[in-house]
């Protein structure tokens, strides 16, 4: 039937196998997909889970990667869009997609806000006559919106179904001569695949026959009976079929116990963590490698785990790498429910949780890859109600947030940093040290989104907390007095900032050294507003010492490192020296990529900062180009009203004036203007930035009346928070000075001009 419906040259053949969890749906398709490369050795076979939109886009970037699609790892690449063009094309070939777990309507039909036009999952499933798309699932609802009528309802297996299943699973075949004992034993089944081979696998691992199995099942009646009184958090099962999974279940687990205690050791902790892609790694470690392998054989023996599909897979070659093992969703229930039935499931989650938080660093570039893979199971454990306000939890959660902030995920990072902080609150009280470094961490966080009158306040408070717990000279509270300093320089008051980073400078020197890691980030700090006020010739000397300390003491590939190369880059822009400003960036930018992955926040400055070389170059179109690219993925990581993502709206506006295109770009940055003078105010530096460029604008366009006027006002407004000398001030006058003459007022634009 799969077969029929699948196989069809006139369109896009989509189908959907629906039907009770446990009834066989992924094996099906998986049993599908072999016989479509056996019999079709040039379809290309990609299986992608849907569980999460996360797992569904990252199979999409592999499938790219495998294809060998062009500009599919660069850092503007609309991946989905890329793989869903390739595969459209009937030139590609024959290709068959199957998209198992399709139960979450939301995960493919709800739209990402990222504007894109494949926000939808839905909407980047390839379109071809050559090609095909498979669901598995198992709400009726998602079949008919993935399938329409093309929908195979599995349901449970009929009886001669269930007979082929168990001759093909069991050995000896001899076996099945027993008509009465298959019989007898497929009724106990229910005749539910996910049951059936569990029990082969038992019987095939411990030489039993069949009618010995029925008389074991019928043997465990009582002592599943509370187990099997727990209802599965599975809505679309029938309580029938509890009982046969539990039961076939309990038997394997209580022969495992006996024979391998590693395994049943595995067996509870992936209980206590995510069902998916559980890295061998996070396994609690065995006495050896081969004790090890031992164990994960055994479980996959009893068809407690399979071992995970490659997430793209084609004939034409594969991805991947650790290996991960699967649970099932309702041998996972029953692992819960049997671990609290004995009493074990508390002591089991804090082990998993130990585990977990021994085996997640504090974010960070290093072993990313790895970390990046626990991460999912650390959350869900620290989720587990039976962890709530527990030491353990604190520290796990702790390192989540780390880790998403390390990964720029400032949005997620905040919620788990504020669940921290109400916990700390509330268990060690508000003047506590854990508690006060939660609270700085929370306003650090709110800095990077933007939201610096929050962040100041915040800051301020945890300071004057530190400095009565802590005293003026506690690295803690210096940090905080840094925290302090960088918000108002955010916020454009860069004279206070400044004052106050200096003496937070000589204070970490004094007490952690000239070469200690928070001492680098205050110098670092300094030089930057040094340059932000037009004193570059002291901001790049501070700059490159910074840089080489950093490289010294951190490597020349650590983030921090990283920021001060595009710091010394920065400023020698700033002072006219473009090509080796441009060619340092770009070297940052690469390694940026590599360390930290092409979305996140400071790979984005640094495509910034290139993009505005280029532009003082007078290299327009590629500076456009590069902006627009900034741009884009700033609204998808940071938002459409981040203070970094208004900027790249300024900065691509303002090369649009460069190439003449006035009208877009005045448009362009009106908008920017108004929601910088929203969210920053009238004052803010970057507010009159967009002022500055839009006064320009007019002028060029004629409109020299009002060109004046808001020149006029930038310019006052300039000399009001940047002081009369700064080097952005003098551009508002030369800029006034320029738009008087080409309005006829010389006399007045030669006093500007002196």
């Amino acid at each position: 039937m799969l077969d029929e419906n699948l196989s069809s040259a006139k369109t896009l053949q989509r189908f959907a196998i629906c039907g009770l969890g446990g009834c066989g749906k992924t094996a099906l398709a998986l049993e599908y997909a072999y016989r479509v490369r056996a019999k079709r050795p040039n379809c290309a076979v990609f299986w992608a889970p849907a569980i999460t939109r996360e797992s569904f886009e990252k199979v999409y970037l592999d499938i790219g990667i495998l294809l060998q699609i062009p500009g599919i790892e660069e850092g503007d690449a609309d991946v989905k869009r890329l793989v869903r063009t390739r595969l459209s094309d009937e030139e590609f070939g024959e290709w068959l997609l199957i998209v198992d777990n399709a139960d979450d309507e939301d995960v493919l039909f709800r739209a990402a806000g990222d504007g894109t036009s494949t926000s939808r999952l839905v909407d980047c499933l390839p379109h071809s006559r050559r090609g095909s798309v498979l669901f598995t699932t198992r709400s009726r609802i998602a079949a008919v919106r993935q399938a329409e009528s093309n929908i195979l309802d599995l349901g449970v297996l009929t009886r001669e179904e269930a007979k082929v299943l168990l001759q093909k699973q069991l050995v000896p075949i001899r076996q099945l001569t027993d008509d009465r004992a298959v019989d007898e034993f497929l009724e106990l089944m229910a005749h539910l695949a996910l049951a059936i081979v569990q029990a082969v696998a038992y019987m095939n691992a411990n030489s039993t026959d069949i009618s010995k199995y029925v008389d074991l099942y019928k043997e465990t009646e009582e002592s599943t009976k509370d187990l099997l009184g727990r209802r599965f958090e599975d809505s679309s099962r029938y309580v029938e079929t509890n009982e046969p999974v539990a039961r076939t279940w309990f038997i394997s687990f209580e022969q495992i116990r006996k024979k391998d205690s590693l395994a049943a050791e595995y067996m509870s902790f992936m209980g206590c963590v995510a069902r998916e892609n559980i890295p061998r790694s996070l396994l609690p470690p065995g006495s050896s490698n081969l004790r090890q392998n031992d164990a994960i054989g055994t479980l996959a023996a009893y068809a407690f785990v399979t071992k995970r599909q490659q997430s793209g897979q084609s004939n034409r070659g594969e991805v991947g790498d650790e290996e991960a093992l699967d649970v099932h969703r309702l041998v996972h229930l029953t692992i819960q429910d049997w671990l609290k039935l004995h009493g074990l499931w508390i002591p089991c989650v804090v082990r998993a949780a130990e585990r977990l938080e021994k085996a997640i660093p504090f974010g960070g570039h290093e072993n990313r890859k790895t970390w990046t893979a626990y991460l999912p199971h650390a959350i869900h454990t620290a989720s587990i109600p039976a962890l709530f306000d527990s030491q353990v939890q604190d520290a796990l959660l702790d390192k989540i947030g780390q880790c998403q902030h390390s990964l720029g995920d400032y949005k997620t990072a905040i919620s788990t940093y504020e669940r921290i902080l109400s916990q700390r609150k509330r268990k060690w009280g508000m003047e506590h040290r854990v508690t006060l470094c939660s609270m700085n961490i929370v306003a650090s966080v709110l800095s990077v989104q933007g939201q610096y009158v929050e962040a100041e306040k915040m800051h301020r408070e945890t300071l004057a907390l530190q400095e009565k717990v802590l005293g003026k000279e506690h690295p803690d509270t210096l940090s905080s007095m840094s925290s302090v300093a960088s918000v108002l320089s955010d916020q454009g008051q860069h004279a206070e900032a400044e004052k106050m980073h200096r003496e937070t400078l000589a204070l970490q020197e004094k007490v952690l050294g000239k070469e200690h890691s928070d001492t680098l980030l205050s110098m670092s700090s300094v030089a930057s507003i040094l340059s932000d006020q037009g004193q570059h010739a002291e901001a790049e000397k501070m700059h490159r010492e910074t840089l080489a300390l950093r490289e010294k003491m951190l490597g020349t590939e650590h983030p921090n490192t990283l920021s001060s190369m595009s710091s010394v880059a920065s400023v020698l822009s700033d002072q006219g020296q473009h090509a080796e400003a441009e060619k340092m960036l770009r070297e940052t930018l690469a390694l940026r990529e590599k360390v930290l992955g092409t979305e996140h926040p400071e790979t984005l400055s640094n495509m910034k900062i290139i993009a505005s070389v280029l532009s003082a170059q007078g290299q327009y179109a590629e500076a456009e180009k590069m902006h627009r690219e900034t741009l884009a993925l700033r609204e998808k990581v940071l938002g459409t009203e981040h203070p970094n993502t208004l900027l790249s709206m300024n900065s691509v506006a303002f090369v649009l004036g460069r190439q003449g295109q006035y009208a877009e770009a005045e448009k362009m940055l009106r908008e920017t203007l108004a929601l910088q003078e929203k969210i920053l105010g009238k004052e803010h530096p970057d507010t009159l930035l967009s002022m500055s460029i839009v006064a320009v604008l007019l002028s060029e366009q004629s409109q020299h009346a009002e060109a004046e006027k808001i020149c006029r006002e930038t310019l006052a407004l300039r000399e009001k928070v940047l002081g009369r000398e700064h080097p952005l001030t003098l551009v508002s006058v030369k800029d006034l000075a320029r738009i008087l003459r080409a309005w006829g007022k010389h006399v007045e634009a030669a006093i500007f001009d002196s």
